[in-house]
C-alpha cells in the first residue's frame, strides 16, 4: 500500500475482499488457530472463521490480534468495522477501530474477539479436536444457521464491491495517507536497527 501501483494495488484489494467473501461465507466450519501475532488483515481471517483460538501470552511470546488500522493513517474497510461490530459489540468495536488497539490473547478472550486462549503448544491441537467437534454439526442446520447471521453481510459487500475498492484505492492513494505510511514505516525501520 506504500507508493503503490495503482492497478496493483486495485487488484490486491479485489483479492483482500474475495478472501473475505469466501472465508466468511464458507459452508464449511473454518477454525482459527491463531499461533503468532494477528493485526489488520490477520485479524480480519480469524473473524471470518467460525471459531478462533489463539496462544496465550508467555514470558517469551506475547502475540497480539486487532484491527490497527488508525495508527497507520488508514481505517477499516466499512465490511471489517461492521465484523468487528458484530464480533465485540458496538462501543468496544468503536474504540478498538478508533484508537487501533491491539489486544493480548486474554483481554482478546474478555471481549469476545477470540473464542479460547490456549498454551501456544496447545493450539494446533486444540483447533483439530474443536474442529472434529464442528463436525460432527449436521452440516444443512449449521450451514443455515451461519447464512442467516452473515448472508446480510456478504450481500452487502457484493453489491458494493467496485465501490468499495475503488474507495479503498483513492483513500490510500491520498497524500496524506502516504505520509503517515512513510512515518510508519520509518518508525518501524529504527526499531529493527536498535
Amino acid at each position: 500500500m506504500h507508493q503503490p501501483d495503482i492497478q496493483r494495488l486495485r487488484a490486491f484489494w479485489w483479492s483482500v475482499q474475495q478472501v473475505y467473501l469466501d472465508l466468511y461465507g464458507s459452508r464449511l466450519a473454518c477454525i482459527a488457530a491463531v499461533q503468532g501475532h494477528a493485526p489488520a488483515a490477520g485479524c480480519m481471517l480469524a473473524l471470518s472463521c467460525d471459531y478462533r483460538i489463539m496462544a496465550a501470552s508467555s514470558d517469551e511470546h506475547k502475540p497480539t490480534i486487532g484491527l490497527n488500522e488508525s495508527k497507520l493513517g488508514i481505517v477499516a474497510p466499512p465490511w471489517l468495522g461492521q465484523q468487528m461490530v458484530d464480533t465485540v459489540g458496538r462501543r468496544t468495536a468503536e474504540l478498538s477501530l478508533a484508537t487501533g488497539v491491539l489486544y493480548s490473547p486474554e483481554e482478546a478472550l474478555q471481549i469476545g474477539l477470540v473464542d479460547l486462549v490456549v498454551p501456544q503448544d496447545q493450539v494446533e491441537a486444540t483447533a483439530v479436536e474443536v474442529a472434529a467437534q464442528w463436525a460432527k454439526i449436521p452440516p444443512g442446520a449449521r450451514v443455515a444457521s451461519k447464512m442467516m447471521i452473515r448472508r446480510d453481510r456478504l450481500d452487502r459487500l457484493q453489491a458494493s464491491r467496485q465501490e468499495d475498492r475503488d474507495h479503498f484505492v483513492k483513500f490510500v492513494d491520498n497524500d496524506k495517507v502516504q505520509s503517515s505510511l512513510t512515518a510508519y514505516l520509518e518508525m518501524l525501520a529504527k526499531k529493527k536497527k536498535k
